[in-house]
């Protein structure tokens, strides 16, 4: 034990006090620099629930861990549930739309996609005017994109 008789540490040397001293503090640091890793990496997967929907590409789920991939199975439950209980998916728009119609121009090949107002084919290269609910998803995971109108004087 490092504690003298009467349970303090002035019978060590100094060395060995400032020794304790820097390895504690280190301990401390490296565990908020941790802390820190492990949060943002949880916010980066609430952030793509939010931006990319239930199923994350192919690329960023290798690059997850078992816990990671726990966590946001358990934040996409999470989200899921609640969006049922109040009967609205509140992330198909993450900002408030101007206009209900837009303009899309596909940049990969989605093929035949059942819409609210009918089946669209969804082939490279082609655009189409669309309800925003209905393609806001695409748009989001980079199958779609959005283009500027511009509004004639």
């Amino acid at each position: 034990e490092l504690k003298g008789e009467d349970g303090s540490f002035d019978d060590l040397a100094d060395e060995v006090k400032v020794t304790l001293v820097v390895h504690h503090q280190t301990i401390l640091r490296n565990k908020r620099c941790l802390q820190a890793y492990v949060n943002q990496r949880a916010l980066t997967l609430k952030r793509l629930r939010w931006e990319l929907g239930p199923v994350l590409p192919a690329d960023m789920r290798a690059n997850m861990g078992r816990r990671e991939a726990e966590f946001h199975t358990g934040y996409d439950n999470l989200l899921t549930d609640y969006m049922a209980q109040v009967g609205v998916d509140i992330t198909s728009d993450l900002s408030p739309p101007k206009e209900l119609m837009v303009e899309v121009r596909v940049l990969e090949d989605v093929g035949e996609v059942m819409m609210e107002s009918g089946s669209v084919n969804l082939a490279k290269g082609t655009q189409h005017s669309l309800k925003r609910a209905d393609v806001e998803h695409l748009v989001r995971q980079g199958y779609l994109e959005e283009l500027e109108r511009h509004e004639s004087c």
